[in-house]
């Protein structure tokens, strides 16, 4: 075994769900019955059938509702699909979309799967350089496009920009608008990673692929027609899309999408949603947990009341996951009704078709000082183990590699064979890139394997530094981002708070960190906030910061030795 995966690790806090300890670091969900749809087309009309008044709604900047059915979503995208064959797109072809209206986004989206497209959503956020860069990532697509990006290219790929939605959308006379989809093993959808931990990829996902996410993940969180959904994370973010949005029409749930800047300009307004729609199944990252606790205890909810007892199925995902977080949250909104058992962690990747691992825990028994939550148990058809450096199963409670297979799983990477071939071991099992062990039959993911900081005996991941200095004096709230340089040293970019020493600070902070971890950090940078690189859910682009390490140590010549305990 190589060290990290000798390195023994503490069990989970909380409850778990396997009745039964596997012997080997290999868990494997339920059978996966016939999942019932063949393509996402066939996922769409069956909704349409089933829900015939309104199932999606959309909040604006101002909170204002729109609500529109599956019917009329079936309808829209036909008539667009007309617009696209029209411009010359045919079957198999890509089609970026990088539009900042999410209902024209649906419905652009349908428009392909409706026609055997490949759409590829790209975050509007990122401006005309992420769309410029998703283009040539995806060799010269068709784009369709708001106009005030969709002219800003360079490199001739203007001559493939079909227009607007709008523009698409517009009546004409004997258009094509019979559905010809995809189905099986064809190519779905295209989804860009964010590019944390590396150069951006496009992850090929088929029908089979997110039709079997959708079905299991409905099945292992009992997500039906009678369920109320609520998301906000941005519909061209895989979680958004595939993990809420498909997922809901695959189950003909009624589905609630909010603005990301809507919602964490008053984290207060989640609450308000979830009370007034009977919501049944949520989501949001650990720090909007401690948010809203915060908001909730501090007196600023003081004389209002929610009632969340619907709330059934609360993810908690897109950053680790703290137990003393999911205390306090469980705590906070208890007189409001929340269940014990509503919050749920859980593991997935764009590579998986979002999360596939859940966990089902009483808040109430969670060890608050535990340094890991479960990450849980795998949806039906899916598979899960923890291996060595030479892909040997290893032992449970050790820790080591994550692998995944299912059929919820990518084939591999867009236009990059070489990095499709590094994906996957010679059995087929997906290296996710993420540390992880078992532990009393479940899953607990640690974090990033590019996170992973080890010095001697010593070893922490990067976000577990990131939330010992969350609140640190000196640094503004949230900007600790730690990340190791090729030769292994560690740094912390971070944002110093108004008046703060920049000597001191930086003291203070390798202080701390060897205190709690036992590793020296060798480099403190100071950024402006606004220069700490970031993906449009809030993870640090590790691999852009690294570029931005200092070749020496940056520690002041005055600062002393210290001798550092082993990491606890």
């Amino acid at each position: 075994m190589g060290p990290l995966e000798s390195t023994r690790s503490p069990g989970p806090g909380g409850g778990t769900t396997a009745a039964t300890p596997p012997v080997t670091s290999l868990l494997t969900g339920p059978p996966l019955t016939d999942p019932g749809p063949a393509s996402l087309a066939d996922v769409l009309r069956r909704a349409a059938a089933r829900r015939t008044g309104p199932a999606v709604c959309h909040l604006d900047a101002e909170g204002r509702e729109t609500w529109t059915g599956y019917g009329e979503l079936f309808a829209d995208a036909s008539r667009l699909l007309g617009g696209l064959r029209r411009a010359g797109v045919v079957r198999g072809d890509r089609v970026l979309l990088h539009l900042g209206d999410e209902r024209e986004l649906l419905t652009v989206f349908w428009a392909c799967v409706l026609g055997g497209f490949v759409p590829a959503p790209v975050a509007s956020r990122e401006g005309p350089d992420g769309l410029s860069d998703a283009w040539h990532t995806l060799r010269g697509p068709w784009i369709v496009a708001d106009d005030a990006t969709g002219t800003a290219l360079v490199d001739g790929p203007r001559v493939h920009w079909l227009g607007s939605a709008a523009h698409l959308s517009r009546p004409a006379a004997g258009a094509d608008v019979t559905p010809a989809p995809g189905r099986g093993d064809d190519l779905a959808v295209l989804v860009l990673t964010a590019g944390s931990t590396g150069a951006p990829k496009a992850v090929m996902l088929s029908h089979r692929n997110i039709v079997s996410r959708s079905a299991g993940t409905a099945l292992a969180n009992g997500v039906g027609d009678a369920c109320v959904t609520f998301n906000w994370m941005p519909l061209d973010h895989v979680s958004g899309l595939v993990m809420f949005h498909v997922r809901d029409v695959y189950a003909a749930a009624a589905q609630i999408h909010a603005r990301k800047e809507w919602v964490l300009a008053d984290p207060l307004r989640w609450l308000d949603v979830i009370d007034r729609h009977r919501v049944s199944v949520a989501w949001a990252a650990d720090s909007f947990f401690d948010r809203v606790a915060a908001r909730v205890e501090d007196g600023t909810a003081a004389g209002r009341r929610w009632d969340l007892s619907a709330l059934a199925y609360v993810m908690n995902g897109g950053a680790p996951v703290k137990a003393r977080t999911v205390r306090r949250f469980a705590a906070a909104l208890a007189p409001h009704g929340l269940p014990a058992t509503a919050m749920r962690p859980g593991w997935g990747m764009s590579e998986t078709a979002s999360g596939v691992v859940d966990h089902r825990l009483d808040a109430r028994r969670l060890d608050p000082g535990a340094r890991w939550v479960p990450s849980g148990v795998p949806h039906p058809g899916v598979s899960v183990r923890v291996v060595d450096e030479d892909d040997r199963t290893v032992p449970p409670g050790t820790l080591g590699r994550l692998q995944v297979t299912g059929p919820t799983t990518t084939r591999g990477y867009f236009g990059a064979e070489e990095e499709t071939r590094a994906a996957f071991t010679a059995d087929g099992w997906l290296r996710t890139g993420d540390m992880a062990f078992v532990a009393d039959g479940a899953l607990t993911v640690t974090g990033s394997a590019d996170d992973l900081v080890r010095q001697g005996e010593s070893s922490c991941h990067g976000h577990e530094i990131e939330h010992l200095l969350a609140g640190f004096d000196g640094l503004l709230p949230g900007s600790a981002v730690a990340c190791t340089a090729a030769d292994g040293t560690l740094a912390v970019f971070c944002s110093l708070a108004p008046d703060a020493s920049a000597d001191r600070t930086a003291r203070e902070v390798r202080a701390a960190v060897a205190r709690r971890f036992g590793v020296d950090v060798a480099h403190v940078v100071p950024l402006d906030l606004a220069d700490i690189p970031r993906t449009p859910t809030g993870k640090p682009r590790r691999a852009r910061l690294r570029a931005l390490i200092p070749a020496r140590d940056t520690r002041p010549a005055d600062t002393p030795d210290e001798e550092h305990p082993p990491c606890s």
